[in-house]
């Protein structure tokens, strides 16, 4: 009949073999005239059939067949050509087939299933290409040395019918489930973890020895508390946790020896599957890459599946429901910006263990990520922060809330109960005994109801295994310049708005500048809307005096430094004098792409020719490890002290094999030092409600006037050596053994029931009571204090002995005033 199928090749036509052609029907054949004529049944060929003409007649069971084709790539051309012949496998499958399609050489070019029959005698297509089937082949696979032989060979194979007789099987086979055994060798004792409580029998959960045997004691402290936490075994109504551990202690390795654990064990006999299938963890963007590495390291490759999200909006959506779906992948991790845009998407994942990294960031219960989190319904939960608490309770109470929703009372009893009488037992004008008393005793009932899912360990549990660090305080002179921009601006019109905040805000802003290099004030509009210009800007400032000769005496003794800046635009002048002093550096801030940035501190750590890393605060300041530095300079300070901690521990970590030495720069009775002090202040409140300080009983809510910020002490060496009342003479006094204990203080400053304010006035200067100054002096009680006019061989650090002793400085020293503390002494 011809060729009609389109673009189908040229067949000529075949002679019909004897036995295919069958009678004609008789001429008196009924007609259709309304009724349905029966049509007589052809007469059975009873002839075998040819593998060639059995093409056409059904799917081909499991097992396969074999065809030979011809093949192209899809296209949109009038006028198709085929590109090539080839060979096609065609197995069934539950509901149609798929098919597999080969070249001559035997290169498979695509596969494809099918959910019905495709009709196979038409242009079938296969993912990117079009096939046409020819010939059916035998069972066997065609050896593509001869293609032409084996098709002829094909013409003439017989495929006897065959009934093969098998034994019924079941498709399903009876689940036999056995009883859970321990997974690692019972002989590991200290790595066992708290049996359930109150229960019959039970499975021992041990630590996976390989892991336990790079852990340090208080990391093994550290999981046992995770794992009792979220197993419920600690007495508490909830499952989450606050891993509160200072920065360094390795919370990020027990939070992966807890996942791990839980992922492949179960401590109850008679539950079928682990305790975890999918672990959601969320972090800062700039810790994804650190994350995904850190189980790399601990875990290997082949362990556990991780799935980080760095694509396109459509992929990572598609990526979260296939993560879903499919046991590939058990931990997902993601940034907190992507809980807001993909919510949808992870609310339909079943999570069995949510991790929260850097979780200060859900302090706030208006934010819209912790109520997404919140959300997802998990009720196993981790929370890691090196500062929980910065500012006030009501943080602290957001997270313990997110973490065990029924531990505290609601958010108005919680204020009412707790908030309100230790705020007043703590008001720096409250001297009445009564209420101091009242508000310990709550704050103590607090502690005594959180306590059990906090844990809180500090850095001096680190002595035995890290290298000796030196903490340097330095205070340097402004500039004359600089005092004088202090003056232009405050008398400007907009400094007597001090009681707008957007104002205030702005002049904080511009003072700090100021304080870093006037130079930074060139593009500010603020001070340009404020000043006539009158003052011209140069780069010279008292911290960039102090800094030159820092990093060219560190380079000279060829060790290698880290400088710190929260301020890109600092950051951007700081760059341009290492330039000048011909160093190579490397640079981390915001702009910095994730993919890179391992790569960078892996260089700088490497590489012995860089001296200089320049990093941002904000941006790098967690989960970088520069131990290939022994030197950090913290050029400007932020007014959440949790950053600055962050960023003055990347060289002081484990891998660490020199001695370390952190500067902090401060411009000398300018605002630099008072946001100083203030950060003394706010790390009390830690220190109060997560180590359970007795000590720390020093006003944290209640701060100087704003206006005190903005005051320029010109006469000092150092506001914060005056505020402590030290009268030493700078020659290494320490005034830990100066300082009163709280109770001391509070028995000399107790006020009438009534009295003028100029009374109380007289009282608190008579007693020389200052909330500030106990909070400053607490926190500074090991800092030895140096003049250095009279201290021009500092024993504790070389590079400070060699620029005070350079005649260079004889009449002018880079420095009014220097504090040290080490961790040996």
């Amino acid at each position: 009949m011809g060729n009609i199928k389109p673009n189908a090749p040229f067949k000529p036509p075949r002679p019909f073999k004897e036995g295919d052609i069958q009678s004609l029907p008789p001429k008196d054949f009924p007609k259709r005239n309304g009724l349905l004529a029966k049509r007589p049944s052809p007469p059975i060929n009873t002839a075998p059939v040819t593998a060639k003409r059995a093409k056409s007649e059904s799917i081909p069971d499991s097992s396969g067949m074999k065809w030979t084709i011809q093949w192209r790539k899809k296209t949109n051309k009038k006028n198709k050509n085929w590109d090539g012949d080839g060979f096609a496998t065609i197995r069934s499958t539950t509901f149609g087939c798929e098919i597999t399609i080969k070249n001559s050489d035997g290169k498979v070019l695509s596969k494809k299933t099918f959910n019905s029959d495709p009709d196979l005698d038409d242009v079938v297509p296969i993912g990117m290409y079009e096939i046409i089937l020819d010939e059916k082949l035998s069972q066997e696979e065609p050896n593509t040395s001869n293609v032409i032989d084996q098709v002829d060979k094909a013409e003439e194979v017989v495929v006897a019918p065959k009934i093969i007789q098998t034994q019924f099987k079941k498709v399903v086979q009876d689940e036999v489930f056995e009883t859970r055994k321990p997974l690692y060798d019972q002989n590991q004792d200290e790595c066992t973890l708290t049996p359930p409580p109150n229960v019959a029998s039970h499975v021992p959960v041990r630590i996976d020895p390989i892991l336990a045997s790079k852990l340090r004691p208080h990391q093994l402290e550290g999981v046992s508390f995770l794992y009792e936490c979220l197993m419920g075994f600690r007495n508490f109504k909830g499952n989450g946790c606050l891993l509160a551990d200072e920065m360094g202690l390795g919370k990020t390795l027990m939070t992966i020896t807890t996942i791990w654990t839980l992922l492949k064990q179960n401590p109850y006999p008679d539950q079928k599957k682990p305790v975890v299938n999918k672990v959601l963890v969320v972090c800062p963007v700039t810790l994804i890459n650190n994350w995904r590495e850190e189980f790399k390291k601990w875990l290997g490759l082949n362990k556990v599946n991780v799935l980080t999200l760095n694509n396109s909006m459509s992929d990572d959506k598609r990526d979260i429901i296939n993560f879903g779906k499919l046991n590939v992948y058990q931990v997902l991790i993601i940034n907190y910006e992507k809980v807001l845009a993909h919510y949808e998407e992870l609310s339909t994942i079943p999570f069995d263990l949510l991790v929260c990294d850097e979780g200060h960031r859900l302090k706030n219960s208006a934010n819209k990520v912790m109520i997404n989190l919140t959300k997802l319904n998990i009720s196993k939960k981790i929370v890691l922060t090196g500062t929980p608490i910065q500012n006030y309770l009501v943080e602290f109470y957001t997270l313990v809330s997110f973490l065990n929703p029924r531990v505290l009372p609601d958010a108005k009893t919680f204020q009412k109960e707790f908030i309100n009488p230790i705020t007043r037992a703590r008001d720096v004008n409250c001297f009445n005994q009564e209420i101091k008393k009242q508000g310990e005793e709550v704050s103590q009932r607090l502690i005594s109801l959180t306590h059990k899912f906090i844990l809180r360990r500090t850095q001096a549990i680190l002595e035995n295994y890290l290298t000796n660090k030196t903490d340097i305080l330095l205070f340097v002179p402004p500039t004359q310049l600089q005092l004088d921009l202090f003056d232009l601006i405050k008398k400007s019109e907009k400094f007597q708005q001090l009681d707008s905040g957007t104002i205030s805000l702005s002049l904080i802003n511009l003072f700090r500048k100021i304080c870093n290099s006037p130079s930074l004030l060139a593009s500010d509009d603020f001070y340009k809307s404020i000043t006539d210009g009158s003052l011209k800007l140069s780069t010279s400032s008292g911290k960039l005096n102090a800094l030159i000769p820092l990093v060219l005496e560190i380079t000279a003794q060829k060790e290698k430094l880290v400088l710190i800046s929260n301020y890109t635009t600092t950051l951007d002048l700081l760059e341009k004098v290492i330039k000048k002093l011909n160093l190579q550096y490397l640079r981390l801030d915001g702009t910095t792409p994730n993919n890179i940035r391992g790569k960078l501190v892996n260089r700088f750590n490497r590489d012995e020719s860089i001296s200089v890393f320049l990093l941002s605060s904000k941006s790098g300041g967690t989960g970088i490890n520069l131990v290939g530095a022994s030197r950090l300079i913290l050029y400007d300070n932020d007014w959440n002290p949790s950053t600055d901690l962050q960023s003055m521990s990347r060289i002081h970590r484990d891998g660490q094999r020199k001695p370390c030495y952190i500067y902090r720069i401060f411009t000398t009775g300018c605002i630099d030092e008072k946001i100083f002090q203030r950060q003394l202040m706010k790390n009390k409140l830690s220190s109060k409600f997560l180590d359970n300080d007795a000590s720390s009983k020093s006003d944290i809510f209640d701060y100087n006037d704003l206006k005190n910020l903005f005051e320029i002490d010109v006469g000092t060496k150092s506001n914060t050596h005056d505020l402590l009342g030290c009268s030493c003479a700078g020659d290494g006094f320490m005034l830990s053994h100066e300082i009163e204990s709280d109770e001391d203080e509070d028995k000399t400053a107790i006020a009438k029931e009534w009295m003028s304010a100029a009374e109380l006035q007289e009282n608190i200067d008579k007693n020389g009571y200052s909330t500030t100054t106990k909070a400053v002096k607490k926190a500074l009680n090991d800092y030895h204090h140096y003049t250095p006019e009279l201290n021009q061989n500092l024993e504790f650090d070389s590079v400070l002995s060699r620029i005070l002793s350079n005649k260079l400085f004889k009449n002018r020293s880079p420095f009014t005033y220097i504090m040290q503390k080490s961790n040996t002494q």
